[in-house]
Formats: structure tokens, C-alpha cells, sequence
């Protein structure tokens, strides 16, 4: 999924990048490629976290919706909901991934916004769950203090977020490091970006409304740890 930011952290951040896949007909591989496994792989993952498809669902760094068509068609009609920084990313998404596989009706468009500020305001409603899968990878974990007070008053108490993020041991993390399994090798100044558990305790102390627990491994193909902050 590609990333929410305001400044040129990684390639997602670059208009002629986005623009250039869209037209090239490369959104899934300017996403991440693994469309099939990696929106799989988030789908189940959610299941068993406990979500059912009553629950409102906000996918926060949607991309093209790799993880979208998988969900779409498990929650009830119009339980999904997206944002990402790339409008153009969304709208391809729509038009060759979503409408193509008759989703449209259980997805409309007012269900997906454009925003760099992970505003999710105009969807005027509240959520149990919400994933930003491969987002806090691509910017330095501080943005992680901007998204949660930002998306707080939007979710129901015991409401649950999930957030990936690449871990180093505390000694490694003024060094690149190379992330097994997948061999991403991470840095702490540049894209794919790494943390450790202090940064994220730092970030999560600050947050307001939202308790934090480490789930780590979850099969992720890259290596990515999976952490959880549940709404208070």
C-alpha cells in the first residue's frame, strides 16, 4: 500500500512517480506488488484479530486497494472505507481493480478520500477497525504521532489499529539493517525506514486515547512487525 505524508519521505511521495505507474498501468507493482498475497495476507490477518463483517473498517494507505477487494467482499455493503496520499492511486484502484470485480455497489466512491493529514472527517462516521499496512515503513515513526490523535475521535471505544512497521534491535538503529525473511535492508533516515521499541513506546506514550501492544510477527513476506493501538 503506498504511504500518507506531507513531505518527500519515499517515492510515493512524487507526483511523476504516481503518475507515471498509473499510466503505465503499473499501480499494483508501485504499491508493492504482492497483490494476491499481501491483500490475502491482511484480509486473514484482520479475521482473526476478530473482525466481523458488521464492523466499519478504515483502510488508511489503501493504494490501489490491494487489501480492499479482499475485504470488500467479506463486510457488509459500504464498511469499507480508504484513504491515501495519491488520489491517482485511488482512482485507478477503482476503476481497474474495484468496478472490474463488481464492487462497486458494496464500495462507493464516497467511501475513499484523497488527504495527507489522515483526515478521515468526511465519511462522518466511527470505526472498530483500521490497517496502515506498509505506511509507518516509508516515513520516519514520528508521522505515527501525527496519525493517531488524527484519526481518535473517529473510532468507537475497544476500536482497534493496526500499523506495520519494520524493528531493529536497539544497537542496530543508527544503522542500515537487513530485514530477514525478504532482505529489505532499512535505515533510520531513509526509505524503508526502521524503528525499535523504545520509538514506538516514545510515540505510543504520547497518544492520547490509545493503548499499545507489540504483536510482532504475522508472516509478513518483508519482514514487517505488526503493532496494535486499541481506542480507550
Amino acid at each position: 500500500m503506498s504511504a500518507l505524508r506531507q513531505s518527500g519521505f519515499s517515492s510515493y511521495d512524487d507526483a511523476n512517480f504516481v503518475r507515471n505507474a498509473v499510466n503505465d498501468g503499473r499501480h499494483r507493482e508501485a504499491v508493492g506488488g504482492m497483490w494476491d498475497e499481501m491483500g490475502s495476507l491482511q484480509a486473514e490477518f484482520l479475521r482473526t484479530q476478530g473482525l466481523l463483517p458488521h464492523h466499519a473498517l478504515v483502510d488508511v494507505g489503501a493504494g490501489a486497494f490491494r487489501a480492499g477487494v479482499k475485504l470488500i467482499s467479506y463486510l457488509d455493503p459500504g464498511n469499507y472505507y480508504a484513504i491515501d496520499l495519491a488520489a491517482e492511486f485511488l482512482e485507478a484502484g477503482y476503476k481497474r481493480e474495484i468496478e472490474p470485480a463488481g464492487l462497486a455497489e458494496r464500495f462507493p466512491r464516497r467511501n475513499f478520500a484523497a488527504t495527507g493529514a489522515f483526515d478521515l472527517s468526511s465519511f462522518q462516521r466511527r470505526f472498530d477497525f483500521g490497517i496502515a499496512q506498509s505506511v509507518f515503513t516509508h516515513m520516519p515513526i514520528e508521522r505515527l504521532s501525527l496519525c493517531l490523535p488524527a484519526i481518535q475521535p473517529y473510532f468507537n471505544a475497544g476500536g482497534k489499529f493496526f500499523a506495520t512497521v519494520f524493528l531493529v534491535p536497539e544497537g542496530k538503529a543508527r544503522k542500515r539493517f537487513k530485514q530477514l525473511p525478504g532482505g529489505v535492508v532499512t535505515a533510520p533516515d531513509r526509505d524503508p525506514f526502521h524503528t525499535t521499541l523504545t520509538a514506538l513506546h516514545a510515540v505510543a506514550s504520547q497518544a492520547d486515547g490509545w493503548r499499545m501492544s507489540v504483536i510482532g510477527n504475522w508472516n509478513h513476506p518483508r519482514n514487517q512487525q505488526m503493532v496494535l493501538f486499541t481506542r480507550l
